[in-house]
Formats: structure tokens, sequence, C-alpha cells
């Protein structure tokens, strides 16, 4: 047993005149009795040597205890008390079992639900928090995908599984939705081969779009940003966004992740001079600008991956993608 009722008005009234040595070994005894689950041993100096009575103090005060609160029995030292507790206590082990195996199955088909929902957010370039409640995941699977993601029954431990005893001869397929989804492994062989897996999920959000395009030229960007999806709701461009990284790598030439609360700084301000009619700057041969700037904005038209601005820094390769 792990823990035990422990009246105290109870336990005071009954115990109020023994002493200290006394009443320390009386609970000593009863937390030995139910951690066992069995009687004391009936030889007082194996029950002193149970409990850690080192002094003769202590052991005598064992003994004294033993006499007045058990009773001795060919097993040991017993306390009505303790026996039904610890016999009601086993009696309700196979019950605990089984809760126990049902929650462990719970635990499991939830953390199974939650990996295949993130992964289908992942899939559609969307970004949920770690901690976020089923219910808002479910969500906004629903709202990508457009069906409601199903949850398996759950099948406690002990319980038989409800299916239907026969199945109908003949679909009713007029009102049956045909189920495309791929299986994992039809999914990954087909990544594989470098087809897409446009049945597994609906075209992915403007947000998971234009996310994805920003962080491949080095935005720090993902599609669950606030602030990202209210630039997207009032109108962002593929086209606006990348000018605004221009001009933001004008201002940090460093081959470095752009934070997007900077780039939306620059969009802002881009925004602002459009709608004051400020024009742009034109372009002229006098006009300096640092060499890894050039070479990033041809990389951005060419829309090469971050991993290749790293080598075009390094001057590995130019910026039409040939090998120095």
């Amino acid at each position: 047993m792990n823990y035990y009722e422990h009246h105290i008005r109870d336990y005071d009234a009954a115990t109020a005149h023994l002493s200290w040595d006394e009443d320390m070994a009386y609970t000593r005894l009863l937390r030995w009795y139910y951690r066992k689950e069995q009687p004391i041993p009936a030889d007082i100096k194996e029950a002193c040597r149970q409990v850690r009575a080192a002094t003769k103090a202590q052991r005598d005060a064992v003994a004294t205890v033993l006499k007045e609160f058990f009773v001795l029995r060919d097993d040991g030292w017993h306390q009505d008390t303790c026996d039904d507790a610890i016999a009601t206590y086993q009696a309700g082990e196979p019950e605990r079992e089984v809760k126990k195996a049902n929650e462990e199955n719970r635990l499991r088909r939830h953390r199974a639900e939650r990996a295949r929902l993130f992964k289908i957010l992942t899939d559609a370039g969307e970004h949920a928090p770690w901690n976020i409640k089923m219910e808002d995941l479910r969500a906004m699977v629903e709202r990508i995908s457009g069906t409601n993601p199903e949850t398996p029954p759950e099948t406690k431990i002990g319980e038989p599984e409800t299916r239907p005893a026969t199945a109908p001869a003949t679909p009713a397929t007029a009102t049956q939705t045909p189920d495309t989804s791929l299986l994992k492994e039809e999914r990954d062989s087909a990544g594989a081969r470098g087809e897409a897996s446009s049945d597994y999920l609906g075209d992915p959000t403007a947000y998971g779009l234009l996310a994805k395009t920003l962080r491949a030229v080095g935005v720090d960007v993902t599609p669950g940003n606030p602030e990202f999806r209210t630039w997207v709701d009032s109108g962002l461009t593929e086209d606006e966004a990348l000018a605004a990284l221009k001009s933001a790598r004008r201002s940090k030439p460093e081959p470095e992740e752009i934070p997007w609360a900077y780039l939306a700084s620059c969009l802002r301000t881009n925004r602002q001079k459009a709608a004051a009619g400020v024009p742009p700057k034109p372009k002229t041969a006098a006009r300096k600008r640092d060499a890894w700037s050039q070479k990033l904005d041809e990389a951005i038209e060419r829309g090469l991956q971050p991993a290749r601005r790293t080598e075009i820094d390094m001057g590995v390769i130019d910026a039409t993608g040939d090998d120095s």
C-alpha cells in the first residue's frame, strides 16, 4: 500500500498516554504494517530491527506498543484495523489495474492523435503552439482540410469492441464520400519518388505558402504569427514582401535571418511612402551597394534556398548558381 487513512482525533485519543519513544514506535510499526501488507514479525528483536529501534529505550518502546495495541498470532503481531484496511485494498487491486490500463490506453491514443494533427498542419505549412488545446488543434485541421478530423472511439480494457454485426450487401454510394487520404506508407513512398500527395490534404493556405517563400530567403516567420496573418489578410503579396526584404537587406546585409518584426516595419514604411506618393529611388550606376546584397537580390529572383545563400556568401558559387 502507498497510503492509508489516518484519523488524527482517534489516534490522539488512543495514544495520549504514550511517551515520545512509544508514540514514534507505534507510528513506525503502523507504516511498516501497511507498506508490507503483512503483520509485524513475531520476534520482537526482528521487529525492532525492521523499525530501526537502536537504543534500549526505543526497543522497550516497541515491545510495550506491540503488547498493548497488537495481538500475537502464529504468523506475527496483528491488528484488526490494519488487517481490514489491507484486505479492502487488495480486493480492489484488479479494478485499479484495469483503470490504470485504460488511462495508459487513453494517453497513448491522445498522443497519437495529437501527433497526427500536428503532422497535417506541418504538411500544410501551418504552425500551432506546442501546448494548444485539442479542441483548438482539431478546429485548425478542420479549417485547413475542410473535413472534421475524426477521433477513433476509445476502447477500454476488458470491454468488447463495438462493431456492426453484418455489413450491408450493397453500399449506398450515392450518400458516401470516398476516402482519398493516403496511408502513411503511401505518402512516404510518394515523397520518395518526388510525387506530390495532393490527395492527402487540400491546397495549402495563403499563410503557409507565403511563409514558406519567406523562410526560404531568410525571414524568421511562421504561418501562425498573428501579425503576419493580419498582413496577409490585408493583401500582402509575395512580390511586395520580397521587395521589402531587399530594403531590409540594405540595412542589414549580414547573412543572418531577418526577424518578421523587422520586415514588417519595412513593409509599413514602403506602404506609407506609396500612400504619400513618394517615388521609388531610381537605380543608377552611381548608386553603390555592397556585393552581398546584389547577390542576394539575384538569389531571391532565382528562388535559391537558404543553404545556397550561405554558399553565395562564402564565395563557393556565384549568384547564377554556377560553381566558382
